[in-house]
């Protein structure tokens, strides 16, 4: 296991948890010794699946972890729960979150925690997912945490329709046909600005994961925005689409920054000119202008 790892799983604020997390990792990560960290974890499976707790700003949250998907939300709780890998900047306060690619609901209970913490009130959420299994796991994880959300059986994308998608792991599923898969589902597709809807919201958080499809959601979003947005997210096929990006961004006067680039993927955050005065980490960004 790697040092980082550990050490961050060892922080989490919960000591049974970061023990099940633990045996999670060895079990994925040394498959020799996997049915040995099997058993030790076996006690804590209840009705398959595991409970993790977590301490994220000051309130203690809950997760389950499927051993029918115990990579996938592994990964998902490693991402959102040990490295937070988007870093929300606390000084932005949205009035409404729009989660998507939202998976098991990870995303949704960092910013609801982060928000209210930070003095966010009246927050809206909004959760877009297409996997069936994985919608589900959102409803119990909101209710568990006693949270309320918004949420859409639909993908993201530039413009409405019905799509074939193509279920993998619990959050590897995508609109790519030629990579192996388990099966396939027909998904609506909505816009973002139809998933913000006819919201009043003056300030809007926008995490987007959505496996490839990040430059035509934007595209279609960017040109007419006017309020203040922030977003965060992951970029895939970085070779390709950086360049689009940073275009995009420069085109309409938003800033942006990549960030950790490997394996041609990397994560991003950005905002609205309207956003710009209202967020920490910009003095050590790029901003994107004009020419």
């Amino acid at each position: 296991m790697a040092l980082d790892n550990v050490k961050g799983i060892l922080s989490i604020g919960s000591p049974v948890s970061s023990y099940k997390l633990l045996l999670m990792q060895g079990m994925l990560s040394r498959p020799r010794y996997a049915s040995l960290f099997g058993a030790l974890l076996r006690p804590f499976v209840t009705d398959g699946q595991i409970e993790v707790r977590y301490r994220c700003q000051h309130r203690l949250l809950k997760s389950l972890v499927r051993t029918s998907e115990l990579k996938s939300d592994f990964s998902s709780i490693r991402e959102l729960v040990v490295d937070d890998v988007y870093s929300l900047d606390l000084g932005f306060h949205p009035d409404l979150v729009i989660d998507g690619g939202g998976n098991i609901g990870m995303f949704t209970l960092r910013a609801a925690a982060s928000f209210q913490s930070a003095g966010g009130t009246s927050v809206k959420y909004v959760v877009c997912e297409p996997v069936p299994e994985n919608l589900e796991q959102i409803r119990t994880h909101l209710a568990v945490n006693g949270l309320q959300a918004e949420i859409l059986p639909v993908c993201l994308g530039g413009t409405p329709g019905i799509i074939p998608f193509y279920c993998r792991e619990a959050n590897q599923g995508s609109f790519e046909s030629t990579k192996a898969y388990r099966s396939v589902i027909e998904i609506p597709v909505i816009t973002l600005r139809d998933a913000i809807g006819p919201s009043a919201a003056e300030r809007i958080l926008i995490k987007l994961d959505i496996e490839g499809m990040e430059v035509e959601v934007l595209n279609a979003f960017l040109p007419s925005e006017q309020r203040a947005v922030y977003l965060v997210g992951e970029l895939h096929n970085f070779s390709v689409n950086a360049p689009l990006m940073e275009e995009l961004f420069r085109t309409h006067g938003w800033t942006l920054e990549l960030l950790g680039i490997a394996n041609n993927l990397c994560s991003f955050r950005g905002c609205s000119p309207a956003a710009r005065s209202l967020l920490q980490w910009l003095p050590s960004a790029k901003t994107a202008s004009k020419q």
